[in-house]
Order: C-alpha cells, then structure tokens, then sequence
C-alpha cells in the first residue's frame, strides 16, 4: 500500500512539475533599450562603442515566436529595421534581422534583461555584445 501510494505521488509530483516547466514561456513583448555596445571585427579589432543606442520593440507574440523591430540612431539619421524572434525550450533566444544579421542570447531569471550576440558576416564581419534593459 504505502509503495503504490508513494509511487502515484510521485507520478502526480513530475505531471505537475512538467505541466508548469512547458507553459513557462517568458513575455518578450515591450521595449528594451541597450546603451553601449562591445564589438569583435575583423577590420577593426575589439572595441566598446558607447555611442550605440539602440531599442527592441517587441509588438506581437504567439507562444515561443514574436515579431518586432529595432530602431538605432547613426551619424545623427534614425534607423528601423524588422525582425523575428523564437525562444527555445531552454530559454534561449533567437532574432532574425530582415535586411542582415542574427542575435542569440538569454533572458535574465527575473525577465527585464536581456544579453544578446549580433552576428554578421561578409568582408567586414563582426560579433557585436548587447545588454537590453525591458522599459518599466
């Protein structure tokens, strides 16, 4: 008796605990804003760019996928660009640029930083470090 009933609380327990791990999917939507970045490139070596403002804009998401934009500011002319999203099972996330580029990266454990690797190729290939900060 007491074997079947530690086994069917056990069984209760993981059924339980696994329903809660899979509906854990974070809330990407908002504003997240980076100041400063730190780049790797192959033309111009490692070096911090405080001047690199930038935003997420997260506007629509269905379960682990979102879409959104980021908008940045260059040589005084302001910049849009469209992106997708995905968050795996293990939290990590995933931004496809729509003219070039890709981020991988995580969210923090309490959900209001995420860290981020840009990733372009080409003649002027660079890894570039992005803390975002999710506007209050």
């Amino acid at each position: 008796m007491k074997r079947t009933l530690f086994s069917l609380l056990t069984c209760a327990f993981l059924l339980i605990a696994a329903s809660a791990f899979a509906g854990d999917i974070p809330d990407m939507k908002g504003t997240w804003y980076c100041e400063g970045t730190l780049v790797a490139g192959v033309e111009r070596g490692i070096y911090s760019n405080p001047e690199a403002k930038n935003s997420l804009v997260i506007e629509k998401q269905e379960g682990r996928v979102f879409l959104g934009y980021k908008e940045w500011t260059l040589k005084g002319k302001q910049y849009s660009e469209k992106l997708c999203g995905g968050i795996a099972v293990d939290g990590e996330i995933y931004i496809a640029e729509h003219d070039d580029g890709v981020m991988h990266g995580d969210l923090s454990e309490d959900g209001t930083k995420l860290t981020v690797f840009y990733v372009e190729s080409g003649p002027d290939a660079k890894v570039i470090e992005l803390i975002y900060i999710r506007k209050q």
